[in-house]
């Protein structure tokens, strides 16, 4: 008999031991814990919990789960209450809490029902600092990327002046000529007239020649406000018309440094793709426009500047290949960096830009490398029958 009573003494300060042991572990604990009766009612909460919400074992008696939530949280407690015993237990479920001071606390639960018990294990974590800083993280990434719009949209202004100004001395090319015949024409027409030998005819022939001359200049204001009125929404155009397009917009400047220019393209290939026109004439007219510095500085008799098209693995690939001698090893990293340029009046943003709009406005890619005497670019883009 003594020994059964020992054992069973034992016993319950094995159970005792264990008991104060939990205990410890509650309120060490770096969570609430408590536990609630079916109704949410406060039964036990740890040292932890009675801390965090600022009332003592005694004081949370008489409160629950419900009453110590913001009034706008206090039916989705209740509902969670109800799922956990319905469900078995509720994670994660995110609402403000009031401590007994007023200070209203972000509090992230999850509850747990034991059935055996009819009681409710819920585990509380104070998540106000988390939810602070993912707010500070979101604000400083809405500044960071209100930031790098505006360079980007500064940096798209420069690469248009830039273009502009190349454009003013295409125009300038492009009109000399017209503008000498015109000029010509008038010192003929004094000539004409003090020998009388003016006539209906004569005078018909003369008008046909000035207007051709004039439609040709207009046909270059044209392109020149074309190519500088911003897309706002993508469409569908022909690769070859805008490649042709921009070509035309640097001609003179190609015929008066004897540059040739060659379009090769298989029939059948396809032509039609999705994006902007007019940001790709500009790609278009910055690749071309370096292969034409880069033959003048290389002082080519033979310049030759090749876009070929062609279709593969799902995407049509335009290249464009000079032999103005090729890219410096060294600079092939640096090539697409925005301001980097090994141009004297160069403003280094053309080709970053042509990298933007190729892979970001219209999905393709954009590489570059030496070929054969001189550089080689490739644009990758996806076909509109394909999109």
């Amino acid at each position: 008999m003594d020994s059964v009573e020992s054992q069973l003494k034992q016993s319950i300060n094995d159970l005792m031991s264990k008991k104060e042991e939990l205990q410890a572990v509650f309120d060490m604990a770096a969570n609430g814990i408590s536990i609630l009766d079916h109704n949410g009612m406060f039964l036990y909460a740890n040292k932890f919990f009675q801390d965090m919400m600022g009332y003592t074992m005694e004081e949370l008696y008489t409160e629950s789960c419900i009453s110590l939530s913001s009034p706008e949280y206090a039916a989705a407690s209740e509902t969670a209450v109800q799922k956990a015993i319905k469900y078995g237990s509720i994670q994660n479920f995110r609402k403000v809490c009031i401590t007994k001071s007023g200070k209203h606390l972000n509090a992230s639960m999850s509850l747990s029902y034991l059935k055996s018990r009819d009681e409710i294990v819920m585990i509380t974590s104070d998540i106000t600092q988390d939810i602070k800083y993912q707010d500070e993280l979101k604000r400083q990434v809405e500044i960071e990327v209100a930031k790098r719009t505006e360079q980007y949209e500064i940096m798209c202004h420069q690469s248009r002046l830039a273009a502009m100004g190349e454009m003013i001395d295409s125009i300038a090319h492009q009109w000399r000529q017209p503008l000498n015949g015109l000029g010509l024409i008038v010192q003929g027409l004094r000539h004409i007239s003090d020998n009388d030998m003016l006539n209906k005819e004569m005078l018909e022939e003369i008008e046909d020649e000035i207007m051709e001359k004039i439609t040709y200049m207009s046909q270059t204001i044209d392109d020149f406000s074309s190519f500088f009125r911003i897309s706002k929404k993508k469409e569908s155009f022909d690769v070859i018309n805008s490649i042709e397009d921009a070509i035309r917009l640097i001609d003179g400047q190609l015929k008066s440094n004897s540059v040739k220019i060659k379009i090769i393209f298989e029939n059948g290939v396809p032509r039609n793709v999705v994006g902007f026109p007019n940001e790709f004439k500009q790609v278009i007219m910055n690749i071309v426009h370096n292969a034409m510095t880069a033959i003048i500085a290389k002082d080519k008799k033979d310049g030759l500047i090749q876009i070929e098209l062609s279709f593969y693995d799902g995407r049509l690939n335009i290249c464009i290949s000079d032999n103005g001698g090729g890219i410096d090893e060294s600079n092939f990293e640096k090539i697409f960096d925005p301001y980097f340029t090994t141009r004297e009046n160069g403003s280094g943003i053309g080709l970053y830009m042509s990298k933007v709009i190729i892979e970001h406005h219209m999905q393709g890619s954009l590489t570059v490398q030496n070929h054969n005497d001189g550089t080689k670019f490739c644009i990758k883009l996806k076909c509109q029958d394909l999109q």
